[in-house]
């Protein structure tokens, strides 16, 4: 794969290439623009700077909601940290762990996943996590207002959106992915796609986002939404 990689970069083909089309009217993160947006004194990038670092790729398709816990855990971090026998002796939270967990098999599907309902009952009941599970039936701007308040400057919470591709003009169908920060200006947010072999990270218009939300998983029958998470000593007023 690194030799592909080195082998791509002679031949002057892009990162981007190797992955599906973004919408016309995403921004990606790795642009000029993109960059410009995160970087803005007013973007609200608290999130995106420490999940960042913490970043996964989905190693199946069905463990979007699990790859979106682990980054939200190690940039909490959430204990006790565990010791992956792939990385003893340090400790690191990683989706084997996570998705091998007996409380998590008892509730998440490793071939269809989980439901957004599914995914907060798994991170509030089986670990030291506080969880509001928003469902998009929320109007636009009390989903603003959700959004605002999670990623701000001085809050310690993260974002975990469950969201039909489809209403973002991607390839796919339902999804989990962290949003990692919030361009007021623009009323913009940024969503760290845990399939990165399908997208990159993009900016999107929040109402985009929430109408992508506004949708019925056939699984639960209920609407997608969000999930705010906070560790539940931080005292996190929003939860």
């Amino acid at each position: 794969m690194l030799l592909f990689f080195f082998a791509a970069v002679v031949a002057g083909i892009r990162y981007e290439e190797f992955l599906l089309p973004a919408p016309s009217y995403a921004v990606e993160l790795n642009s000029t623009e993109g960059w410009n947006l995160l970087t803005r004194q007013t973007t609200l990038s608290r999130s995106y700077q420490a999940l960042s670092i913490h970043f996964e790729t989905q190693v199946t398709e069905s463990y979007c909601g699990i790859a979106s816990a682990v980054a939200v855990f190690n940039s909490l971090p959430v204990p006790p940290v565990p010791v992956d026998p792939t990385y003893s002796p340090y400790a690191y939270w990683t989706q084997s762990v996570l998705g091998s967990d007996a409380c998590v098999v008892g509730i998440h599907d490793p071939t269809y996943g989980s439901t957004r309902s599914q995914l907060a009952a798994m991170l509030g009941d089986c670990f030291p996590v506080k969880v509001l599970n928003v469902s998009a039936t929320d109007s636009l701007a009390d989903m603003r207002s959700i959004v605002f308040d999670a990623l701000s400057d001085n809050a310690t919470t993260h974002l975990v959106a469950n969201f039909d591709r489809q209403g973002l003009n991607e390839t796919g169908g339902g999804h989990f992915s962290p949003v990692a920060a919030y361009d007021p200006v623009g009323d913009l947010v940024l969503i760290l796609d845990v399939a990165k072999y399908k997208y990159p990270p993009l900016w999107v218009p929040l109402a985009d986002l929430v109408a992508a939300m506004d949708t019925v998983d056939p699984d639960s029958r209920a609407m997608r939404g969000l999930l705010v998470l906070a560790h539940k000593d931080n005292g996190a007023a929003a939860l």
